[in-house]
């Protein structure tokens, strides 16, 4: 059950396929290290698809079991119907140190992270990239 809603949050995380396995390997560092996921698409399933292109700090404060930003842990069920490269990636995620990742090309593609300070620089390539405030 937990793979399967892993793969279904990496599902609407990843736009490119080669990112899912990094993706997967996020989650379950963060998972090991106690933090919270933090993941958007958990935000976007928890406002029923009412969220805007870029989601709001108020956004991330929704009351919902499925809201990773307020809640530890994977949410209590699948968020999609991941595919069978979510699956895969959620089975067998690459090793890596990244804790965090973030979108900085209209591609699709995505940076990844080890420390806060790389993701803060990336955060800000995201602003640059999609003109968001």
């Amino acid at each position: 059950n937990q793979v399967v809603c892993m793969a279904s949050i990496i599902e609407e995380e990843a736009y490119i396929d080669s990112d899912r396995a990094k993706i997967a390997s996020v989650i379950y560092n963060r998972l090991a290290a106690g933090m919270r996921l933090q993941l958007d698409s958990t935000v976007i399933y928890a406002l029923n698809g009412t969220a805007g292109e870029h989601l709001s700090t108020t956004d991330t404060q929704v009351q919902s079991p499925y809201n990773t930003y307020l809640n530890n842990g994977l949410p209590p069920g699948p968020i999609s119907n991941p595919g069978l490269a979510s699956l895969q990636a959620a089975a067998a995620p690459e090793q890596t140190s990244y804790m965090y990742y973030v979108l900085t090309s209209k591609d699709g593609s995505q940076t990844f992270c080890t420390t806060y300070d790389e993701f803060l620089a990336a955060k800000e390539t995201y602003k640059q990239v999609f003109g968001v405030q």
